[in-house]
């Protein structure tokens, strides 16, 4: 071999050896492999007019597995529903901007909506909404408008909220559900893949985070208060329907007009739902409500090391305990810090027609009974589903204490075994 040949291939091997591993990093991130677009300065970004048909044609015209960045800080108005449909390996990076909407709207519209398509991730993007009233006291569901969620997922595989804000919106800040079924006959049309974290909403009229048909959910490190009904609501909207593997945890909330955590709605497509560290700043309606239907069991559910605020002021067919579990089949509640109202000797857990329930290592103060067991006046089914262990655990972290806003001063705590 020449000596020129023998050059040439040590240059080759030595440049060889230093492009893979940033190769083998943007094959391993598609993100990194994503093109960058700006968005067009012709789209007015000082929200004197709307600009929502501009903004969702230049989104259209933007390729697959690309980062569209909107102009920093900037302010987009939205009167109508800003719609991603059908899309994959999307990035929409707001950069600090802000969607906001500045008419009343009605029913049908939406803030931002993801339609079907995979892999999309909205982040650094503030959506505002047109209710006045939503953080004013007593909430302010308004049913000709409960349906403007800030961001919705519908049918979505694999999505993303990360550092997100949510304002004064007539519905839900998040929203996740089905959409269609497609070709697959597997298909069931669900959300799956769902994450919202590191993010801020305060001001609803509606719930906080809806989920109505989806599995593998995370709602993670979030700050979340001044919901006008419930905080958190997993309620399959058919018996099609339905949350499974939905993971609540490190978030911290605020008010609730209703319940903290509730599940109500159709079918039994409720399981493997994990509440662990978690921290109430303000005390809801109510704490957690769970309602199965008479034909099945939901679960198993799993509340570990959350600091709550419990209250009596919300109540459903007929609930007395505040953590209240009726046809669930397995719940963990363990390691909790409870206080409740002081003088009403509030019953901690209520197991109605549940099964394999275990309370332990929980500290509620000014509680009555620890567990109370009711019924509904109904016969269970004549053979109950197998026990079902509650999901595995999260990693142990240690969640330093709280100061509620309106708590009574403790008096008597009682501290499971």
């Amino acid at each position: 071999m020449s000596r020129l040949a023998v050059v040439t291939a040590l240059v080759a091997s030595v440049l060889f050896t230093v492009a893979t591993p940033a190769v083998a990093a943007a094959a391993a991130d598609p993100v990194a492999r994503q093109r960058v677009r700006e968005v067009p300065a012709s789209i007015v970004s000082d929200c004197s007019t709307d600009v929502t048909t501009a903004l969702g044609h230049w989104i259209a015209s933007v390729p697959n597995r690309s980062t569209l960045r909107l102009r920093r800080d900037g302010c987009y108005r939205i009167d109508g529903t800003l719609t991603v449909a059908g899309r994959e390996h999307l990035t929409l990076d707001g950069r600090g901007a802000t969607l906001q909407a500045k008419t009343p709207g009605d029913i049908g519209r939406r803030h931002l909506v993801i339609a079907g398509g995979r892999d999309i991730v909205l982040r650094n993007l503030t959506v505002r909404g047109a209710n006045a009233n939503a953080r004013a006291p007593g909430g302010s569901y308004d049913g000709s408008k409960a349906f403007q969620h800030a961001f919705s997922f519908i049918g979505v595989q694999k999505g993303r909220l990360d550092k997100v804000q949510a304002y004064d919106v007539y519905g839900d800040f998040v929203y996740i559900g089905s959409g269609p079924k497609g070709t697959d006959p597997k298909s069931t049309g669900w959300s799956r893949d769902i994450k919202v974290t590191n993010s801020t909403f305060e001001g609803s009229g509606r719930q906080g985070i809806s989920v109505t048909a989806g599995k593998k959910i995370v709602i993670d490190r979030n700050t979340i208060g001044g919901a006008g009904q419930t905080l958190i609501d997993l309620e399959a909207n058919s018996p099609e329907g339905g949350a499974v593997d939905v993971r609540i945890t490190h978030n911290r909330t605020g008010a609730a007009r209703h319940f903290w955590l509730a599940n109500k709605g159709a079918g039994t497509q409720i399981r493997d739902i994990v509440v662990e560290h978690n921290r109430m700043t303000e005390a809801t309606g109510g704490l957690v409500f769970v309602y199965g239907p008479s034909g099945g069991y939901r679960g198993p559910f799993r509340f570990v090391d959350n600091r709550f605020v419990a209250s009596n002021h919300v109540r459903d067919e007929g609930s007395q305990g505040a953590f209240f579990l009726s046809r669930v089949n397995g719940a963990l509640i363990r390691g909790n810090v409870v206080t409740f109202p002081a003088g009403q000797q509030m019953p901690a857990v209520e197991n109605q027609d549940s099964l394999n329930i275990v309370v332990k290592g929980n500290t509620f103060t000014n509680a009555g009974k620890e567990v109370i067991t009711t019924t509904r006046g109904t016969t269970p089914p004549a053979t109950a589903p197998p026990t079902t262990a509650p999901p595995t655990t999260a990693p142990r972290v240690t969640v330093p204490p709280t100061t509620a806003r309106a708590t009574a001063p403790p008096t008597t705590a009682l501290r499971t075994g």
